[in-house]
């Protein structure tokens, strides 16, 4: 698992996840994440189009993330899910958490 976070915009922020976000490095992915909740009235995409893989765990990951946006005033994007990822966000009701962007 690879995780970058890159200011992308004056007021945009990305997020850009590679590989598998499962358990076995969910407690290194939320360290890396952190600094994400450091922004206030940002928008922030999270790249997913080379997440191969996530389970309930990476999921988590990505509710903390949402929270935290929320109380820090924040839009949160989800972009270019593959469609074996898209269906665990769809199964588990997470497309109705996020918005979607191309």
């Amino acid at each position: 698992m690879e995780i970058k976070i890159e200011k992308t915009g004056e007021r945009q922020v990305t997020l850009i996840l590679i590989g598998r976000l499962d358990t076995s490095v969910s407690t290194a992915a939320e360290r890396e994440v952190r600094p994400l909740y450091d922004y206030f009235e940002q928008e922030i995409v999270i790249d997913c189009t080379q997440l191969e893989y996530i389970s309930s765990s990476g999921l988590r990951i990505l509710m903390h993330i949402a929270q935290q946006g929320w109380i820090n005033h924040c839009e949160i994007f989800i972009h270019g899910l593959q469609p074996n990822v898209y269906d665990v966000f769809k199964t588990t009701g997470f497309v109705h958490l996020f918005k979607f962007k191309d």
